[in-house]
């Protein structure tokens, strides 16, 4: 009997996805709204901090460095805000006024709970 429950428990551990555990990135502001707009663009990031951010980040926030609010809650329209080419805000698509000084985080597997922030999971 106990080796059929060994069996069962072995099967479904083996049948079950495992779900990776994700954590946040610490925060990046790398770029001033002046000139073209605040540019906290993913190549960049990853020049600047080798190492730090995931090959494949699974989700992106951006949040102003005054305040923290939330870049979708500040009404400003957003030429790339993904985890491909990270966040750009370019003035010229604001009306009025130019784009807000941002910052971003991604959210990449964690290598083990230690490295995680508060937020983690």
């Amino acid at each position: 009997m106990i080796k059929l429950m060994s069996l069962i428990v072995v099967a479904f551990l083996l049948l079950v996805p495992v779900q990776p555990l994700f954590c946040w990135t610490s925060w990046y502001d790398r770029s001033d709204p002046t000139g073209m707009g605040d540019w906290e663009d993913l190549p960049d990031l990853r020049r600047e901090n080798p190492g730090e951010i995931c090959p494949r980040p699974y989700a992106i926030q951006a949040v102003t460095v005054d305040g923290n609010i939330p870049a979708t809650s500040t009404g400003q329209q957003f030429y790339a805000y993904n985890t491909k080419m990270g966040f750009i805000c370019r003035n010229e698509d604001q009306n009025p006024g130019p784009c807000l000084d941002y910052k971003v985080r991604f959210r990449c597997p964690c290598f083990s709970p230690p490295e995680c922030n508060p937020e983690c999971p």
